[in-house]
This record gives C-alpha cells, structure tokens and sequence, in this order.
C-alpha cells in the first residue's frame, strides 16, 4: 500500500472519488505529472475578504482595497457579501469575485486556497466561513474548535472588547478605519471608500435634473431623511428637516429627498409641505442609481446611514447627524462636520428610548444650518 499515497490538497482530485487520471489511465498519485498543489497554483496573493452586511458596513469597509493593493500589488482580491448588500461592490476594479452568500458558499471556500483571510465581522455566520476555509492566516476573527472567537491581533481584542462592552464603544476615540487598518496592518488608515459610479446612472440622473428644470450650475443639498427599519432612534425629527428645506429653498437652492423604500413616509411627508425647489429622487431606484443621485449634489444631510458612507465615498461634502452611535467612529474625511445631540446617555446603540427629549431630538436646526452653510 505504499504506493497509494493520496494528494489530497490537489486540484484535479474531487475529494469523494477518484480523479479523472486514476480512473481514465490508472496512474497513482506518486506517479502523475498533473499534481496541482491548490496551495501554488498562482504567483499572485489570494486574500479573501468577509463582511456580509449590512450594506453601509460593506460599503465603508471598501477603503481597505488600496491598502491592500499597496501591501499586495499583485493580489487576487474574492469579497464574500450577502446577495442583497453586493451591489455596493459592483464594477469595483479592485475585487476580481464578488461572491454572494448563498448554497454555494461552501463549496467555493473548498475549492479555493487563500494566502490571507480578512474577517472583519463578529457574527457567528461570518466567524463560521473565516474558520471554514482553507488559508495560510486569519486577519480579524475567527473561531476555536470549542466557539470561542480567536482575534488575530491586539487590535482585534480591542475591537472585539469593544462590540461587547458599550461604555468602552462610548469612550472610543478613533473611526473604524483606523481600528479596520490597524487589525489588517495596513500602512496607513485614511483611505478612501470607494464608490463607482455607472455611466448609466449617471446619464439617468442629469436627465432628472432637465425633466426638473434643475440648472447644472445650482448647488443641491441632498437630503437623506431616515435610518431604515432597524435604527429608528437614528433618525432626526421630520420637523427639523422641514425647517432646514424651508431655509435652503428661500436661499434659492435645490433640495433633493434621497433614500429607498423604507423611507417612503419620511419623503412624502416633507413632500406634502410643498416647499419650492424641494424635489424627490424617488425611493424605487437601484443602488447604482442612488450613487449617481448622491453625486448631483454639493452637499449631504444625514443620519449615520449608508448615505453618509457613499456621499463620503463620492467625496461630497457632509453634514452627519448622531444620536446613539458613536460619532468618533465615523471617518469625514476632512469634508464634513458631525453633529451629536447633547445628551449624557449618547452612543447607548440602543434601538428605542424611553426619553422624550432624546439625543436626535437635542440637535438643533439652528446648529445644522449653520453647519450646511459652509459648504453650500
């Protein structure tokens, strides 16, 4: 038998039967010249990036692609994403497979070999897939045979510490991409996010700014009025946007409602105050289309949502509200001002409030205002 040695880290050999070369010719592994070891089949790196949701999450993690490419000139680059949070990562040049999370997911951690695995997230699906598949190192988290979290790094720790303990999230000083950076040992943290845009889109959406008499040489002020479904603590008061659209439009700008499905009420509400120069960008659009609307606009209002990562990614001026989470960890770039109600129980990520007079509520419109004001 010593002959039957079995390479099982080949990519010709399907693991549950023999290879198309033992069956067809009867050749012995020891004997074939076809052995691809799965572990050399490129001279390039095969780094694996895992983060799923939610879809501002994936879309502000993007930032860590150029340090990747500065680390790994010569990189593959696969980004495992829930299907409905992968249009965020379409026609980027630098992920060669975007790879949805669905059936097949096992089967392409099986297939593939990877030099570095990249998993920024704490849930257990996404620790799951970190420790499923096949790579010479973690960066970030992964599990032990008994479910404990394994972190890669003292940064790791740090970060995980913190998405258990909230007074620590609360104390944070530093954005989550310098956390992102440090945990992946990136050269430097001030990345941009990246956002493509669709040339498709972008004709879609100066075309709205003609249907709308819109002049190109008008400033817009994109507003982004709601959180979506889970964060409704996130949100600021219709009242306030009001105020702010009324204010703007008297000064003679454009103010465009952006946002998706699960903003409908709070755009049509704004809608129905009929305020000049207040249009909607609509809530039924793709998220290609919601990138190109972004980019019409000088500046952006907004809660901490994924509008404020692709308006930062677009490098548009910002003006970001915060109420429950943490306003440090936000990254502005240098093109915005942030925002928090002056509360003592701040960044609580708590999803509802007993308060009348919570954090979203303590923002003022005067204070907002002024902040637009400089950019607009």
């Amino acid at each position: 038998m010593k002959n039957f040695t079995v390479n099982t880290d080949c990519l010709n050999f399907p693991l549950d039967r023999p290879c198309f070369y033992q069956k067809n010719s009867g050749i012995l592994c020891n004997q074939c010249n076809d052995y691809k070891k799965i572990s050399n089949l490129q001279e390039n790196k095969r780094i694996l990036i895992i983060k799923l949701g939610a879809m501002g999450d994936v879309l502000r993690t993007t930032f860590l692609l150029w340090g990747l490419k500065e680390l790994y000139p010569k990189s593959v680059i696969s980004w495992i994403v829930d299907d409905k949070n992968a249009a965020v990562l379409e026609n980027n040049t630098f992920i060669d497979n975007i790879v949805a999370n669905d059936e097949n997911t096992l089967k392409f951690l099986i297939d593939n070999y990877f030099d570095v695995v990249i998993n920024l997230d704490l849930a257990f699906e996404s620790l799951s897939l970190a420790k499923l598949s096949n790579k010479a190192k973690v960066l970030g988290f992964t599990l032990d045979n008994n479910r404990n979290i394994i972190a890669s790094s003292q940064s790791a720790q740090e970060w995980l510490k913190m998405s258990v303990y909230d007074e620590l999230k609360k104390s944070n000083l530093f954005t989550y991409q310098h956390w992102m950076a440090q945990i992946v040992s990136l050269p430097k943290d001030d990345y941009e996010i990246i956002v493509p845009l669709q040339k498709e889109s972008q004709e879609k959406a100066l075309k709205f700014l003609d249907t709308n008499n819109v002049s190109l040489n008008k400033k817009i002020l994109g507003i982004n009025p709601g959180a979506g479904k889970r964060w409704n603590l996130k949100k600021w008061t219709l009242e306030s946007f009001i105020e702010i659209a009324e204010y703007f439009s008297k000064k003679g700008h454009v103010i465009l409602l952006l946002g998706g499905k699960q903003d409908e009420r709070e755009i049509e509400t704004i809608l129905k105050e009929n305020i000049s120069n207040v249009i909607s960008a609509g809530t039924n659009n793709t998220i290609a289309d919601f990138f190109a609307q972004i980019n019409l606009c000088n500046t952006v209002l907004c809660g901490d949502t994924m509008a404020l990562h692709a308006a930062l990614g677009l490098k548009k001026n910002v003006v970001a509200l915060f109420g429950p989470t943490s306003i440090n960890e936000i990254e502005v770039y240098s093109r915005g001002t942030k925002i928090q109600g002056k509360k003592d129980c701040i960044t609580c990520y708590k999803q509802e409030c007993h308060l009348e007079n919570n954090c979203m509520k303590a923002i003022k419109p005067k204070e907002v205002i002024e902040a637009i004001e400089q950019y607009i």
